[in-house]
């Protein structure tokens, strides 16, 4: 019973290093006085391949050759996650014996039977588990028998588990890469401010403590005025009555030594975005940080290209994006301040929007996946 315990400890072991999955195959071979196993899981995520004692040779020539004459196929179709099935009523007969699959494929190296255990079966799934056994060991002792048994579940949950974590390492990376690509240090916010996801650019500002950082796993900023203003928007992402007006803000961010701020643009984000990238905590806000002294002309580019803005617009929108005011952005560009409002207004004509902070929350919302979100 100890053994067993063991070998199911490092089946979920399994889940967190795949690399043990060899292992696991290897011990449950073994325990089980097989000759060979594998443990193979087709998904749309991602694959899974484990091998304990197969020809490499062999294992080449089942995928391209013998996989589709294998008289087996109808019993690993219908067998269920978690069910173990012996094929013996099948490999024990004439047909089988006289079969292309068994002289030239099972036959050469010493296999004479298997076994399986269903672990997954969906539309865009399947996964399974096959030990195989030699002429002395076609029938399975009870002890055996009984260990697959109790391996049968765990070995099921812990396929469907890789699939889960599998799903979740590949969003992540396709919305690393979206945000990445974007330029910008990218947080997604739970309601509670608990981060879900960063981008390698936010996680090297809260390394560096440059405006951000974690508390216990919730986002924090450099003074608690800051942080209890951040968390209230994130807050108003999650609440069910909430206006279309509400949509974010924006805070600076002090970082010091005498360092110009980085400004942090925090806004809701709707269910209709967030539904397609997370199945099961949908992020309330997104924060997105800008350093006012960096280059960020490409993206600005992309998206004044994308709503027709004129090359006058696009300057004052990039002092928008950048934290500043109208005010500001007039000094600097050395315009009227009804100039610079007259460029506002039209910018936010052309990209659908009424104010200056529902602009910001288009503009950085082009740079997450999935369908255009509702304001």
């Amino acid at each position: 019973m100890a053994g067993d315990t063991d070998l199911i400890a490092a089946i979920y072991d399994a889940i967190i290093d795949p690399s043990g999955w060899d292992e696991v195959v290897k011990r449950i071979v073994t325990a089980t006085k097989s000759i060979a196993g594998g443990i193979a899981i087709h998904a749309e995520e991602a694959n899974l391949a484990a091998m304990y004692n197969c020809d490499p040779f062999y294992a080449d020539a089942f995928v391209q050759t013998y996989e589709k004459v294998n008289p087996m196929n109808s019993a690993v179709q219908v067998i269920a996650s978690g069910q173990v099935l012996a094929a013996s009523s099948i490999t024990q007969t004439d047909g089988f014996k006289a079969s292309r699959f068994y002289n030239e494929f099972m036959r050469p190296q010493g296999w004479a039977d298997s076994i399986g255990i269903g672990l997954m079966r969906t539309p865009g799934a399947v996964g399974y588990l096959g030990l195989q056994r030699s002429p002395d060991a076609i029938w399975v002792e009870p002890a055996e028998w009984n260990l697959l048994e109790t391996l049968a579940p765990h070995l099921k949950r812990a396929a469907e588990v890789h699939q889960l974590l599998s799903r979740a390492r590949a969003v992540t990376e396709s919305l690393g890469l979206a945000v990445t690509a974007a330029g910008f240090a990218v947080i997604l916010l739970a309601k509670d401010c608990r981060v879900l996801f960063a981008n390698a650019k936010a996680e090297s500002l809260v390394r560096c403590q440059m405006g951000l950082r974690y508390e216990h796993g919730r986002l924090a900023a450099t003074t608690p005025a800051l942080t209890q203003r951040l968390r209230a928007l994130a807050r108003d992402g999650a609440r069910p009555d909430r206006a279309d007006g509400d949509i974010g803000g924006t805070l600076e961010l002090p970082r010091g030594e005498n360092r110009p701020p980085l400004v942090a643009h925090i806004f809701p984000l709707a269910a209709s975005r967030t539904m397609s990238i997370f199945d099961i905590e949908r992020p309330a806000a997104a924060v997105f940080v800008v350093d006012p002294s960096a280059d960020f002309g490409a993206q600005i580019r992309r998206f004044s290209a994308r709503f027709g803005l004129t090359p006058a617009e696009t300057r004052v929108l990039e002092e928008i994006i950048g934290g500043n005011g109208l005010p500001a952005a007039a000094a600097r560009l050395k315009i009227s301040g009804t100039t610079a409002r007259t460029h506002a207004c039209r910018i936010l004509e052309k990209t659908g929007t009424n104010r200056q902070t529902e602009l910001i929350r288009r503009f950085f919302e082009t740079a997450l996946p999935g369908p255009p979100a509702s304001v």
